[in-house]
C-alpha cells in the first residue's frame, strides 16, 4: 500500500456525472484516445480501486485493502478507510462489507491526464502509466525526490461476510431481494417492534417499510446517504445537540449491500394536532461577528417569542452562511440547543445559493457542480431534498438552486456560485415518489420549503412542483433569498383541494441588510426577523411576522409622503420617480402618487387579505381607506436614504422595489404633517380562518430624526 502520509492526500470523494465511460474492460482502448497537447483533461478511470505498495523491483503482491478509492469517470475521486480490521484483497474482491468503510475525509479531489501522465490534485508529483490491462494499471510515480512504482487494482465487488452477503437474506422476517443494496429496519424505540409505512429514501428513490418495518431498494450511483420521513406519531430524532435533527445516515453502497437501521421514539399522546412552525430567512453569516449576532439576537428572540409553547419546529430557508465554509461549525452550534422550557426546538435546514460550497471544483457540468457543491452542507445537516411529517402536515425541503459556474467573492471562500433557480428532472421524480407515499393527501396540508422564490415562474419545473401541491387540502411555499418579505398568492393559477389558493410566503432576512453594523433593518425597511405560524390540523390558523428585538405588534410604520431626507447630503423623497445618490449611477425609485399623502409601510402585507384605514384616534371613527401601491413601483425611500447617507452604502441592493409594502391616503388638507387626532389601522384577515383577524395601529410618523432608533437596535 501507499505509505500513510501519501495515502491521506490521495483520492477523495466521488461524483458520477453525465455518462460513465465503458467499464475499463480494455484500458488500451481508452489510452488510444487522441493525445491532448499542452493541456490536461479529466481522468476517465471509473469504479473502485486499491493501490498496491511500491514495487521496488520485486514482484507485485496482493496487499491488505484498508483503503478503497472510488473514481467517477470524470476526474473526481473519493477515498474510504476501513473502520475495523483491514480486510483482505484478493482476485478483485474485498472481503468486507461496504459498512466496514467510512469516508477518509470530506474533500473532493480532481485528477487530470495528458497522454500517459496523471496529475492528482492532492499529491505533489506525477504518475506515468507503465502498463494497463483489464482490471489493473501500473504506474511509475515521481514525487519531489524519488521515483516509485505503484499498481491500481480494480475492486470488482465488496464481498460482505455473514448474512449481509449477496443473495437472499432475512431482516425481521422479511426476505431481501437480490440486487437491493440499501436495506434496513425501522423500529419503535418503546416497543422494539418494526414500524410499517415509513417512507425511506436515498434522495433518488422512495419506498415504505413493510409490515415488519423493513425497507429495501436499489441505490442510485450518486447515493451518499439514506434517510426516513419522520411519521407524525413519532418524535424528531436528534443527534449532536437536542435541536439538531438526525433522520439520516451516510452510506456508500458501491458494489455491496448496506444495512442501515433506525429506531424512533413515539410521541406521548400521538400526533400533534396543534403545533408551531417558525420560518427563518437568510441568516447569511460570513464572519464570527455575524454568527455572534445571530446567536445573541435572533436565537434568543425566537426563544422568548415562543417561550410559552411546546411542539415548536423551526426551518431556516437557505443562506445559512455567506460563501464562508469556515462558519459551518459555529452556525450549526448556534442552532444545536434552543429550548423553550423543557422543549428543545428542532432546527431543520434548507440549502441556499451561498450554502453551495464554492471550494469544490467547477467542472463545467451543472449536474456535477451541484452534486459536489452540496456535499459540505450534507455533511453538516443531512440531505438537501427530504421530508418529514408533523400533525396533518407533510413538510418537504428541497434544493432549488442549480449551480452553473463560479465567480469571485469577497467572502472567505473567495468564490461563489452563479446559479439559476429551479429543479432537475431527478428532483421532480424524487418529489413525485415522496408525495405518492403520503396517505390521504386531500386531507393534509403541505409545506414545500426552498430558497429561491417561485412566484409562478415557468422555469426549471416550478410549475410541475406547484401542480403536485394541488393534491393537498392546503398548500404553502416557505421561501427565503430576497431579504425582504413578500406574499405571492396564486389566486388565478393554482388552488389546493380545500379551495384556498397556494400561498407563497417569502421571508425577510434574519441578517437584515447583511448584518450591517448596529443595524437591524432589511433592504425594504422591515426589521430583521422571522415568521411564526400556528398550525391546527391541516390548516394555518394564524401567522405573524416577528421583528427581532421588536414587540410582536410592531407591524407597520407611517411616513409623511412630503418629507425629503438628508437634504444637505444626498436628498431622497417619496414622490420623485427617478432619483440618484451622488455619483452612483443606479436609480432610487419614488412614486408621484405619494405626494401629500400618509404613507404606511405594512411589513408582511398583501393586497388580498390586508386592508388599511385612517381613523380618528379619539373616537375610532373611520376617515378613509388607504390604497396599496403595486409591486415594483417604489423603493423604501426612508430606509434607502438612511443606508446611503448614514451607512455609506454604494450598492443598488439598498434601493429594492420588487415588493412594495406601501399604502397611501391623501387627507383633504394635503398636509399629513398638519393632521391631528389620527391613527393608521392595518387589519389582516387570515385566509380560510372565518372571522380570525388581527389589527395593528400606529399613530406617529417616522421622521429622519427617528431613523437611528427605527433602523438600529
Amino acid at each position: 500500500m501507499v505509505q500513510e502520509t501519501e495515502k491521506k492526500h490521495y483520492f477523495c470523494n466521488m461524483k458520477t456525472l453525465t455518462r460513465l465511460i465503458a467499464a475499463l474492460l480494455c484500458f488500451a482502448a481508452f489510452f488510444s484516445c487522441k493525445k491532448i497537447e499542452n493541456a490536461y483533461s479529466p481522468v476517465s478511470i471509473n469504479g473502485s480501486w486499491v493501490i498496491s505498495a511500491e514495487n521496488n523491483g520485486n514482484e507485485w503482491e496482493e496487499r491488505t485493502a484498508d483503503l478503497i478509492y472510488d473514481f467517477d469517470g470524470k476526474g473526481h475521486y473519493t477515498i474510504r478507510r476501513c473502520t475495523g480490521t483491514a480486510p483482505s484483497f484478493q482476485n478483485g474482491q474485498v472481503n468486507a462489507g461496504e459498512s466496514s468503510f467510512s469516508r477518509q475525509d470530506d474533500k473532493v479531489y480532481f485528477a487530470k491526464y495528458t497522454d500517459k501522465e496523471y496529475l492528482f490534485e492532492s499529491i505533489p508529483g506525477t504518475f506515468t502509466l507503465v502498463s494497463s490491462q483489464s482490471g489493473q494499471m501500473t504506474f511509475d510515480y515521481k514525487g519531489t525526490s524519488n521515483a516509485k512504482g505503484y499498481r491500481f487494482s480494480r475492486v470488482e465487488r465488496f464481498n460482505a461476510s455473514g448474512p449481509a452477503s449477496g443473495g437472499e437474506q432475512t431482516i425481521n422476517g422479511t426476505a431481501i431481494k437480490e440486487g437491493n443494496d440499501l436495506v434496513g429496519l425501522i423500529t419503535d424505540k418503546k416497543t422494539g417492534k418494526g414500524i410499517p409505512g415509513v417512507t425511506v429514501s436515498d434522495g433518488y428513490d422512495c419506498v415504505t417499510t413493510d409490515e415488519n418495518g423493513v425497507y429495501q431498494f436499489k441505490s442510485n450511483s450518486l447515493t451518499r446517504m439514506v434517510f426516513y420521513s419522520t411519521p407524525s406519531e413519532y418524535k424528531i430524532a436528534t443527534g449532536s445537540g437536542p435541536s439538531v435533527p438526525l433522520f439520516y445516515k451516510a452510506v456508500s453502497p458501491k458494489g455491496g449491500r448496506v444495512r442501515t437501521d433506525f429506531s424512533i421514539e413515539p410521541l406521548e399522546g400521538g400526533k400533534e394536532t396543534s403545533w408551531t412552525f417558525i420560518g427563518i430567512g437568510d441568516p447569511q453569516c460570513a464572519t464570527t461577528s455575524n454568527v455572534g449576532r445571530y446567536g445573541s439576537e435572533t436565537i434568543p428572540d425566537i426563544r422568548q417569542c415562543v417561550s410559552s409553547k411546546k411542539n415548536v419546529y423551526a426551518m431556516t430557508l437557505g443562506d445559512i452562511v455567506f460563501d464562508s465554509t469556515d462558519m459551518w461549525p459555529s452556525m450549526k452550534s448556534s442552532m444545536s440547543s434552543v429550548s423553550t422550557g423543557s422543549w428543545y426546538i428542532p432546527f431543520f435546514q434548507t440549502i441556499g445559493n451561498h450554502d453551495h460550497d464554492s471550494l469544490k471544483p467547477d467542472t463545467s457540468d451543472d449536474a456535477m457542480d451541484d452534486y459536489l457543491a452540496t456535499s459540505t452542507f450534507e455533511d453538516y445537516f443531512g440531505p438537501v431534498n427530504y421530508s418529514f411529517n408533523r400533525g396533518d402536515v407533510h413538510i418537504v425541503s428541497m434544493d432549488d438552486i442549480i449551480a452553473t459556474s463560479q465567480k469571485s467573492s469577497s467572502k472567505s471562500n473567495k468564490k461563489t456560485w452563479s446559479y439559476s433557480g429551479g429543479f432537475t428532472n431527478a428532483q421532480v421524480e424524487w418529489l413525485k415518489k415522496d408525495l405518492s407515499l403520503v396517505p390521504d393527501k386531500g386531507e393534509k396540508m403541505i409545506f414545500i420549503c426552498c430558497h429561491i422564490p417561485f412566484r409562478n415562474s415557468t422555469a426549471n419545473h416550478y410549475q410541475d412542483v406547484l401542480k403536485l401541491m394541488e393534491d393537498f387540502k392546503e398548500a404553502h411555499l416557505m421561501i427565503g433569498h430576497t431579504h425582504y418579505t413578500q406574499n405571492y398568492i396564486y389566486t388565478s393559477s393554482h388552488k389546493a383541494k380545500g379551495g384556498l389558493p397556494i400561498y407563497e410566503h417569502i421571508h425577510g432576512s434574519a441578517c437584515g441588510a447583511w448584518w450591517t453594523s448596529n443595524s437591524s433593518s432589511t433592504v425594504s425597511g422591515e426589521p430583521s426577523g422571522y415568521t411564526v405560524y400556528q398550525i391546527e390540523g391541516a390548516h394555518i390558523k394564524d401567522w405573524q411576522f416577528k421583528g427581532t428585538r421588536k414587540e410582536s405588534d410592531f407591524q407597520l410604520r407611517v411616513f409623511d409622503g412630503n418629507d425629503i431626507y438628508y437634504k444637505t447630503n444626498y436628498p431622497l423623497n417619496w414622490y420623485t420617480a427617478t432619483q440618484h445618490v451622488g455619483s452612483l449611477t443606479f436609480t432610487v425609485k419614488g412614486n408621484a402618487t405619494l405626494k401629500n399623502c400618509f404613507v404606511a409601510q405594512v411589513f408582511n402585507d398583501d393586497d388580498t387579505y390586508w386592508s388599511v384605514e385612517l381613523r380618528r384616534k379619539s373616537t375610532g371613527a373611520k376617515i378613509g381607506d388607504f390604497k396599496r401601491l403595486a409591486n415594483g413601483t417604489c423603493s423604501n425611500i426612508a430606509m434607502s436614504a438612511y443606508y446611503y447617507n448614514k451607512k455609506n452604502k454604494t450598492s443598488d441592493s439598498y434601493r429594492s422595489w420588487t415588493a412594495s409594502h406601501y399604502w397611501y391616503f391623501k387627507p383633504a388638507s394635503g398636509d399629513p404633517a398638519g393632521e391631528i387626532d389620527w391613527e393608521v389601522v392595518a387589519t389582516h384577515r387570515l385566509p380560510g380562518s372565518g372571522n380570525v383577524s388581527h389589527s395593528y395601529s400606529c399613530s406617529t410618523m417616522t421622521k429622519e430624526a427617528d431613523f437611528e432608533e427605527e433602523f438600529y437596535f
